[in-house]
């Protein structure tokens, strides 16, 4: 159920509106959101975090919690939808992602059952068919999940996502260099499998992989290096504000067995010797083993690496800080204040750190639209919001 239409007034910029059918746990859902705070209030288990995976697979192209597209499909269902209408200023889009399960015959007469179902997936704009590439950064969003707080600690795997997310929606180009790294890394990785099953050297079409990747890795580098660059002072100065001063952070790039360069051909040349050196281990191991796919970003909070040295609450502001960086760059390049998605992760903070992420997050250009999930009530004081209860895959506006 939706609230009634003169319950919300309508955000200047942002989501007016979603609609959600067969989508994880949620039948069919029609909601109506108004700007600044809406809040999603509801137990364990309920469908809170679904609601902000259908916003994040629309406008991020993919789900930010599973790489298994059927697991978004509803119980039992063979088709899904998530519909979108967002605002900025007088204008309007509606943008529509169908998922549908398609079960494709077997190989043959001595294979006559079906093969396993695949998700065939369409997205749209204003009716009008639409490359999902062409959706990224259209209408920015920044995302902070619980396994976000763990950010400084965890593995590389983490900051690398945050990093290429933030690198899809600003720079097209980047984005561009990120698909075609991916898809020259795993045709390398199985000739390589092949190569370590059934003995042998290196064939000369694996060169030509090879120049593929150092070419595409070294643009993922370089952006990467840069966007940290960038990024790095944000979250310097955000710290400075959490931590009343306290605390300094610096954010760097470790290329895995090279020097950071946004420079494009010193790059390729590192890129090029360290594939040289680790030939033989590729091939004993039959997988790539050096690239941006096995690169990090290094926290250092008071000139020490935060990682090991940092206190439990130190790595958890260092995160914040992260996250209020990344609201503020997307505003500063895009020229608008990005959907601010929030999973559960106030509750977790302590009453001190929940109030300076939010305040920190309505300065500067203005407070960004935000939905965020909580399992009670009184965590965001006087601050204005619209409230929503949810419910067994049912939202009911307060």
């Amino acid at each position: 159920m939706s609230p009634p239409e003169e319950a919300l007034p309508s955000p200047e910029e942002g989501l007016a509106s979603l609609r959600l059918f067969n989508f994880r746990n949620y039948a069919e859902l029609s909601l109506r959101l108004g700007p600044g705070l809406n809040v999603f209030v509801g137990e364990n288990a309920q469908g809170k975090t679904n609601l902000l995976e259908a916003v994040a697979t629309l406008l991020l192209t993919r789900s930010p919690r599973t790489t298994t597209a059927g697991e978004l499909l509803r119980w039992g269902a063979d088709e899904a939808a998530v519909d979108a209408v967002l605002v900025r200023g007088t204008l309007s889009e509606s943008l529509a992602l169908r998922l549908r399960r398609v079960r494709e015959p077997g190989a043959g007469p001595a294979d006559p059952a079906e093969s396993p179902p695949r998700i065939a997936r369409t997205t749209s704009s204003d009716g009008h068919p639409i490359a999902p590439r062409d959706l990224l950064g259209r209408w920015p969003v920044v995302l902070f999940w619980p396994d976000d707080l763990q950010l400084v600690k965890a593995g590389p795997e983490a900051r690398r996502r945050l990093l290429d997310v933030l690198l899809a929606q600003l720079d097209r180009g980047a984005a561009d260099e990120l698909v075609r790294y991916r898809r020259v890394l795993e045709q390398r990785n199985s000739l390589l499998r092949r190569l370590h099953l059934e003995g042998g050297d290196a064939p000369d079409h694996l060169r030509t992989f090879d120049d593929a990747l150092v070419l595409h890795g070294a643009g993922v580098r370089v952006a990467r290096t840069g966007l940290v660059r960038t990024l790095g002072p944000l979250a310097a100065a955000a710290m400075a504000e959490i931590s009343d001063a306290t605390d300094a952070l610096e954010m760097r790039y470790v290329p895995h067995g090279a020097t950071a360069t946004d420079n494009r051909e010193e790059a390729m040349a590192a890129l090029r010797r360290t594939l040289a050196r680790a030939h033989a281990e590729e091939l004993a191991r039959g997988t790539t083993v050096v690239g941006p796919h096995r690169d990090d970003m290094e926290y250092v909070l008071n000139d020490r690496a935060a990682r090991s040295t940092g206190s439990q609450g130190q790595q958890r502001t260092a995160v914040l800080a992260t996250k209020i960086a990344e609201v503020r760059l997307v505003g500063r390049v895009s020229g608008r204040m990005p959907l601010l998605l929030l999973d559960d992760v106030l509750s977790e903070l302590d009453p001190a750190r929940r109030e300076r992420l939010l305040g920190a997050l309505a300065t500067g250009a203005g407070a960004p639209q935000t939905m965020v999930t909580c399992s009670e009530e009184g965590l965001f004081g006087e601050r204005r919001s619209q409230h929503f209860v949810v419910r067994q895959g049912t939202v009911l506006a307060r």
